[in-house]
């Protein structure tokens, strides 16, 4: 998955929830990727290691019991947005990592440089089990953020003025 069916399919699955906090699950939503692509690139030098700490069961685990232990919402929508994009990424099929450390240490993946892990994203889209996704997600975020952008748009109006 990538930006969109990881942000739109998440909000829009979290949207009937009156107490999740939306800018919490959409941080959720993208917090593994934001986490452990730099992390990736920087621990093993490509971001195809762009699966590791923060696509864990355990980091799943610890987020979820600190939004319990200190009964905050916020942390709970953090909570949910992670479950959803590990599950958007079937991150189960990949079971060293989901249950890290349990099963060993990361599986090592080759090389590749950053343009060529941008090129292998996009060309990710000719896949239809990517590219599917990633259209809906689009799709389900107009509505979600339709009302947004005409309070900023007002805004934005407001200073010209």
């Amino acid at each position: 998955m990538l930006f969109f069916a990881h942000l739109g399919l998440t909000m829009a699955a979290a949207s009937p929830f009156k107490r999740a906090s939306m800018a919490f699950v959409a941080l959720g939503s993208m917090l593994p990727d934001i986490i452990d692509k730099p992390l990736g690139y920087l621990v093993y030098g490509t971001p195809a290691m762009g699966r590791t700490v923060a696509h864990t069961l355990l980091f799943l685990l610890i987020l979820a019991m600190l939004s319990y232990g200190l009964n905050s919402n916020r942390l709970g929508s953090l909570s949910g947005g992670v479950m959803a994009h590990l599950t958007l990424d079937s991150i189960w099929q990949t079971p060293i990592i989901f249950l890290w450390p349990l099963l060993g240490p990361f599986p090592a993946d080759g090389y590749m440089s950053v343009t060529g892990y941008i090129e292998t994203l996009l060309r990710g889209l000719e896949n239809p089990y990517i590219l599917i996704p990633e259209v809906l997600g689009f799709l389900l975020l107009i509505p979600l953020l339709a009302p947004r952008l005409k309070k900023v748009q007002k805004i934005f109006s407001q200073i010209g003025s």
